[in-house]
């Protein structure tokens, strides 16, 4: 069925043309909404809220205009909201580092895991300073307590506490203005 016809089916209410478009397109859409928010919650739901616009909005569907292309619009402008939304960035940081784990730990068969989202976070840990940087290293290898940070930098728990909490405030906000701007 082309894109026309299953337009035209959807705005009538054909619930199997709503099937057809989501088995076609829902794996894609899920992906590229992963890539840019690397948590697989956040991703799924934003799967979910797309094709739930489509089906309320279908009556407005245009049958001249390929549905993909519709789609993607909806997707790119949740995707924008969701990023810019500051309840949602633990989150997405979170996944990403736990990705960042996975790899330098060597396991790297997770179908979920993305190159381009842990370039992103590498980029971002290189833009702390060297104390930073070497902090929150050694505090995401699990490996430390901050006493044990505190002991081998010797710095107060306190510092070491402060200092990974200001390189994930600013490795959040690196990582949602580079995802943003590849948005634009």
């Amino acid at each position: 069925m082309d894109d026309s016809a299953l337009t035209h089916q959807l705005k009538q209410g054909n619930q199997l043309a709503f099937t057809i478009l989501y088995d076609t397109y829902s794996e894609q859409v899920y992906r590229l909404a992963f890539k840019y928010l690397c948590n697989k919650e956040l991703a799924e739901d934003a799967v979910q809220n797309l094709f739930m616009k489509v089906w309320i909005k279908r009556t407005y569907l245009d049958e001249s205009r390929p549905l993909n292309h519709f789609l993607f619009t909806v997707l790119k402008n949740d995707l924008l909201t969701i990023l810019r939304d500051p309840k949602n960035h633990i989150f997405v940081l979170d996944d990403c580092l736990e990705l960042l784990e996975r790899i330098d730990g060597g396991n790297q068969d997770d179908e979920d895991m993305d190159k381009e989202q842990l370039d992103l976070v590498r980029h971002a840990i290189e833009q702390l300073s060297p104390q930073r940087r070497k902090i929150f290293s050694l505090k995401i290898s699990g490996k430390y307590s901050n006493q044990e940070i505190a002991d081998k930098l010797n710095l107060s728990v306190n510092t070491i506490k402060f200092q990974y909490s200001q390189s994930l405030k600013q490795i959040k906000e690196i990582v949602r203005k580079c995802a943003i701007s590849l948005l634009i």
